[in-house]
Order: C-alpha cells, then structure tokens, then sequence
C-alpha cells in the first residue's frame, strides 16, 4: 500500500514523500525508521477531508457580512454617543422604543372617553 505524508523537516520547511509498506500498521514504523513526524497522512489516490471551495467561499462571505453589521454598528455607536445632539437623541429613542406617548393638548370635545385607557390632561389657565 502507498500513503502520502505531509511533514515538516528539521529547519522548519514542509515536505510531502509517499512511503510503500506491507500494510496500514508498517505506516508509522516506516515514519520513525526514517525520523518522519507525520503532519497529516493519507492512502495514495484517496481524496483528503478537506472543506470544499463553496464551504470557503461561504465562510468567507458570512464573516464579510458580519464585520459589515460589526462595522455599521461602531459607526452608529459613535455618531449616537459622540456626535448627536439629545433632541436627535430622544427621537431615535423615540423611534424605537413602542410608543406610549401622552397628548397633552387632547382637551375638549375630541378628548377620549373615560374608561377607555386612554388618558386626557386638561391644562388650567
């Protein structure tokens, strides 16, 4: 059987070598009679496990859209918390919080009812 080995040598470079042997057990015998430490090993002719081209250009493009958001998120931070004035301030609050805001100018004949949750303030002059 032949196997390929993927190695590092002794001054730091990588090396591949294909190595015959009678059977798969030899394999790391045959490695350390030659003074091989194997960085990945694999029958010859087979296919490695790899992550296919789509699975990296997938990953690629996730961790692009996120350092995006990421990115789109510490400018707002800073625009928000550095440069705004508060009156831009209450209004994106306003935007996004529900809205629970009271009228007070709802007087008169177009006031809610009573009894309807809705509240009326009447402004005395």
């Amino acid at each position: 059987m032949k196997f390929e080995v993927a190695y590092r040598t002794a001054d730091g470079k990588m090396a591949e070598t294909t190595i015959e042997v009678a059977d798969r057990n030899a394999v790391y015998s045959e490695l350390r009679r030659q003074g091989i430490t194997p960085i990945s090993l694999h029958e010859a002719g087979t296919k490695t496990r790899g992550k296919s081209a789509a699975s990296v250009q997938t990953a690629g493009v996730v961790k692009f859209v996120f350092m995006l958001a990421l990115l789109a998120f510490a400018v707002f931070a800073v625009w928000y918390f550095v440069l705004a004035d508060e009156g831009t301030k209450r209004h994106v609050r306003n935007l996004v919080t529900p809205s629970t805001k009271v009228d007070i100018r709802n007087h008169g004949p177009d006031a809610p009812r009573k009894g309807t949750g809705a509240v009326s303030v009447k402004i005395s002059e």
